[in-house]
């Protein structure tokens, strides 16, 4: 595998949570090879606790978020997660699956679930 490049691998086309990525790190200025778990480099740009958490589940394609009426969230079909980043208060254009922190709710983690934001903190 040494003297092929990158792009000449064979394309895995179904990634599980621990199949293993090739990253390029560079602090610094000075490039350095480094293997990731797909799940690791999902979480990357979660916060650790319960998103990290509800990321580390089996979460497979045609599935999708639902909560009982105690805020407990299952799975049915059609599920993704889309990481919204930092918002003071909802951030918008919301789809189930929506994850982002609420600056203006003390930094909680909040998933919607459809119809509303679920604290998951």
């Amino acid at each position: 595998m040494l003297d092929k490049k990158l792009t000449a691998l064979d394309e895995l086309t179904s990634v599980s949570s621990g199949s293993l990525i090739y990253i390029v790190d560079d602090p610094g200025g000075t490039p350095v090879s480094k293997n990731c778990k797909a799940q690791n480099l999902v979480k990357g740009g979660a916060s650790q606790g319960a998103v990290a958490n509800l990321i580390d589940s089996v979460l497979t394609a045609n599935k999708s978020l639902v909560s009982d009426i105690n805020g407990k969230i299952t799975t049915t079909d059609d599920i993704y997660c889309r990481w919204r980043g930092e918002s003071a208060g909802d951030p918008g254009n919301n789809q189930p699956g929506d994850i982002y922190k609420d600056t203006g709710d003390n930094n909680k983690i909040k998933i919607y679930d459809g119809s509303s934001y679920i604290d998951l903190t």
